[in-house]
């Protein structure tokens, strides 16, 4: 009868998202990567699989070269495996398939040149899998890929049986694919080792082929909460069975002295033992992504199932098949990152068609100069699939600014790069303004898009004829890159103050109008809890005109709808018009408002006249400084504003004034507007767009953008003129 025994290949997954701060990096190291390494480094005869996204191993190759040293020893030593998968952490099935291969073969490129290693699997980000995912990962020259065991229960797989590796195919393309189990997850390294010494007692077995894969994120052993000292400190470790040695030391040496667990590698183990047989896995990712992918009310349903059915024995195979949404519904759910995407797919779109345009040229010193650009341009592209801001779950993904703001830039850069190919292959497109009608947001609706040497304006008549994102190009900068305060299942928790949570019932988006009494107070305003009187707000308006006259773009909307009496539910008809001119690094709003006469209304128009007002948003986002804002400033030259406080961008203000200019140290970038009308005054509200949202750090209050709002008091049929600027 044979020994029992268990083999254990352990993979470490390393990634820090684009554009992230060096100090955090640096931080992350200190706490995790270095110490982990080095505890690794010494225990040669433990086997372990890395994988480190691009970005951070291109930061770990300029930087650490200490640390890639004990890499390239224990690579020769047969003791580690580096694998590979997107070089910027794409979602795969965000990207289309040209995408994919280049992603991974950029990664695959950068391993085999630095450390001499084929490699053989790729890593899934947030373990996002979809059934097509076999045929290009084979065309990349992949032989086997990790899941969550979550995959297999949701294919009606036993737990029993994701102890074994399996064959999965897409058009005939075959690879072989690993359970990561849940249970040693989670035990490690927040139990004692002998919890999970104990569990894996449990599953050995005289089967020469069983397997447990244990799978942990780099961060969270070191970077995340107090597992710093729990990892790596002399008796900080668990005092329960270890003494307060450091887990990771205490784990490896486990390991080590326990000889029924057989260490290995997955390559290793594949050259041992075939797979248990064919297996096909449905859509899925790891189960928490499956329920923070769905609709706030629907996730919070969900929960309350989920956690019923979990406590119940008689309910234990149902519970097997309770699952929740899947990845690409973050679309859905946050307009802001289906903006991100959709734009992403439009440069790279626009990327495709430049490259055919080549076939036009002749002369090889520019098709070299170009295919340089076309490269360069490409890659701004991968930099902008990074998946950390395409969602939100525990991790402050898209409501993290500055992740939003790292897409944009990147995507705004492969848009001047591809104005300067096209300048190339035809001179006179140096300065240029033109205006596009497209289904943008993909939803079957048509938005406009105005494009200039400096502007990009993306603006959907659809969604109350507002302006959804501005793009400066001269700095790539999308002042739009403002996150609407969505309502969010979390923000029930009895550990909040309810009032602390401010949401939108609309996008916060340029130009939306909304009606209200004139008594509305500021913070009133700002928590977006006053009544609204009519029905522009997200209506739909008509376009009645797009054209480009020189170097002006025209976008005419109009709307017929209604202003709701302030004392009865009788409403008087309204026709408000906007029409958008572009030219130079101006934008100038026209806003007409007309109100209907009916007879024996009079009183009612009267009433509405008397006590509501129009505002017209007018939101942006500064980057700046994400730990210190005090580089934010404005002013109005209608008003003296005293020293700095006065001038704190981020204060709730109000004032009475045509004027507002607002400044970006960080940046050099200002943006101001001036309003013209015939009203007397116009009241404008200022105040900071902050959401509350919950991630590995607790409950957060972060920046999403400023504000600003005239508010106007009207007659019959007036009409005001509001000029835009960024310099």
């Amino acid at each position: 009868m044979s020994e029992k025994s268990i083999h254990l290949p352990i993979i470490f997954h390393f990634h820090q998202p684009v554009d992230n701060s060096p100090w955090v990096l640096e931080n992350a190291y200190k706490k995790s990567y270095d110490p982990l390494i080095d505890n690794i480094f010494k225990f040669p005869d433990v086997k372990i699989t890395l994988h480190f996204s691009g970005y951070l191993l291109e930061w770990l190759l300029d930087n650490k070269h200490e640390f890639i040293e004990k890499l390239k020893t224990m690579i020769k030593r047969g003791q580690i495996e580096i694998i590979g998968g997107g070089y910027y952490e794409p979602i795969f099935a965000m990207i289309p398939y040209r995408d994919r291969i280049a992603q991974i073969k950029k990664l695959s490129d950068l391993i085999k040149s630095e450390f001499d290693l084929d490699v053989k699997a790729a890593w899934l980000p947030e373990r996002v899998w979809e059934p097509n995912y076999p045929s290009f990962l084979y065309d990349a020259g992949l032989k086997y890929v990790i899941v969550d065991d979550n995959h297999f229960r949701s294919a009606g797989i036993t737990e029993e049986e994701t102890l074994y590796s399996y064959v999965t195919e897409d058009e005939g393309k075959t690879l072989r694919v690993f359970a990561i189990n849940e249970e040693l997850r989670y035990l490690t390294p927040w139990k004692p080792t002998y919890y999970s010494i104990d569990y894996l007692k449990k599953l050995a077995d005289e089967n020469v082929d069983r397997i447990v894969l244990l799978m942990s994120d780099a961060e969270k052993v070191g970077v995340w909460g107090t597992t710093h000292q729990i990892c790596y400190v002399e008796g900080q470790g668990h005092d329960e069975g270890d003494n307060g040695k450091p887990f990771i030391p205490a784990f490896l040496e486990q390991i080590r002295s326990n000889s029924w667990i057989k260490s290995i590698t997955l390559t290793e183990y594949m050259e041992k033992f075939p797979a248990r047989g064919l297996m096909y896995l449905p859509t899925a990712s790891y189960d928490r992504m499956e329920v923070w992918s769905l609709q706030t009310q629907i996730r919070k349903n969900f929960k309350k199932i989920k956690k019923t059915m979990k406590a119940d024995e008689t309910k234990k195979e149902t519970y097997q098949f309770l699952k929740g949404g899947f990845w690409r519904y973050f679309f859905v759910k946050y307009p802001e990152s289906n903006n991100m995407h959709k734009k992403m797919l439009y440069v790279r779109n626009k990327l495709i068609y430049t490259e055919e345009n080549l076939l036009k040229i002749q002369d090889d010193n520019i098709i070299s100069i170009i295919l340089n650009k076309i490269n360069n341009a490409w890659d701004e592209i991968y930099k902008a699939q990074s998946n950390d801001s395409y969602w939100h779950g525990l991790f402050g993904g898209v409501y993290l600014q500055f992740l939003r703001f790292s897409v944009y830039t990147h995507l705004i850069n492969a848009e001047k790069l591809i104005d300067t190919i096209n300048a190339l292959i035809n001179p006179n497109l140096t300065s240029y303004i033109y205006i596009t009608p497209i289904d943008f947001n993909k939803n079957s609706k048509t938005e406009y898009i105005i494009e200039s040497d400096i502007y990009n304006l993306y603006i959907d008549p659809n969604d109350g004829g507002t302006l959804f994102e501005l793009d400066y190009k001269p700095k790539s900068y999308n002042l739009l890159n403002t996150m609407t305060r969505w309502p969010e299942a979390y923000h029930e928790s009895k550990k909040l103050e309810i009032y602390e949570v401010l949401v939108d019932r609309f996008r916060r988006s340029m130009f939306r109008l909304r009606f209200l009494q004139d008594d509305v107070t500021i913070e009133q305003f700002q928590s977006d809890k006053y009544y609204e009187f009519g029905n522009f707000v997200n209506g739909d308006f008509k376009v009645t005109s797009s054209e480009k006259e020189g170097k002006i773009a025209i976008l005419e909307m109009e709307k017929v709808g209604s202003v709701k009496d302030t004392d009865t539910d009788n409403r008087i008809p309204v026709r408000i018009t906007k029409d958008i001119y572009v030219e130079d690094n101006e934008i100038e709003i026209i806003v007409r408002i007309n109100f209907e006469e009916i007879s024996g209304q009079e009183e009612i128009l009267k009433r509405i006249i008397k006590y509501l007002n129009i505002a017209i948003d007018i939101p942006f986002f500064f980057n700046g400084d994400t730990i210190n804002y005090n580089k934010f400033q404005w002013e109005s030259n209608q008003l003296e504003l005293n020293g700095d406080e006065g001038r704190d961008l981020l204060e709730p203000f109000q004032y009475e004034g045509t004027h507002f200019k607002a400044y970006d140290e960080s940046y050099d970038i200002s943006v101001e507007f001036d309003i013209s009308s015939d009203l007397d005054s116009v009241k404008i509200y200022k105040f900071p767009i902050i959401a509350y949202v919950y991630t590995d750090e607790g409950y957060r209050k972060i920046y999403q953008g400023i504000n600003v709002s005239p508010l106007f008091k009207f007659e019959k049929s007036f009409e005001f003129h509001l000029k835009l600027k960024t310099f």
